[in-house]
């Protein structure tokens, strides 16, 4: 697939669909994570990422269709975020699109999951990545995405509402409140 770019960030981003041999530069993109202590950001299934590359990409490559590991998983294309201006690109973060949503998505997770490793960040990376998930799940015939985000998480609550993000009410979990968002994909906001 050939990346898309967007025009609005700070540098030239692309999204470009993961495949195999990346091992390398997602290793340095984790590091920066772990160094940061955001342990977080691959929990559950995800988890399987400290691993390594090739483990998650395996993960990833079996949910692109749907119903694994749980039959509720719906399926969902898998991005990294790059620079294309720097040398050889460099990995920024990562971008999820989800199909469609189930109950559970509609409090959490949303149509588009996104992290930039924190090197990146305050630079429009996120901001960028999210209007470009939006414009391919325009092309899915989405007309308007959920995205959400934890309500302590108020940068990116920032970059969903300079997307155009209209909020609604607040997913009520048993350990924390989720900001939920629809977004059209027809405009992106500017």
């Amino acid at each position: 697939m050939t990346p898309q770019t967007a025009g609005a960030a700070a540098e030239s981003i692309v999204l470009t669909a993961m495949e195999p041999g990346r091992d390398a530069e997602f290793g340095e993109m984790i590091a920066e994570f772990r160094t940061a202590g955001e342990m977080h950001v691959y929990e559950g299934s995800f988890a399987v990422a400290w691993q390594g590359y090739a483990p998650f990409y395996e993960l990833l490559a079996k949910m692109k269709l749907g119903g694994y590991p749980r039959p509720d998983i719906v399926p969902m294309d898998s991005y990294f975020i790059e620079s294309a201006i720097e040398t050889g690109s460099r990995m920024l973060g990562e971008v999820f699109i989800r199909h469609r949503l189930t109950p559970h998505l509609e409090k959490i997770g949303g149509h588009v999951g996104y992290k930039v490793r924190p090197s990146a960040r305050n630079r429009g990376v996120a901001t960028a990545a999210l209007r470009l998930a939006l414009k391919k799940l325009r092309t899915m015939g989405v007309e308007k995405a959920l995205v959400t985000c934890k309500a302590t998480n108020a940068a990116s609550a920032r970059v969903i509402e300079k997307c155009g993000g209209v909020r609604i009410e607040d997913a009520l979990l048993t350990d924390r409140v989720e900001r939920r968002y629809w977004v059209s994909t027809a405009a992106p906001a500017l």
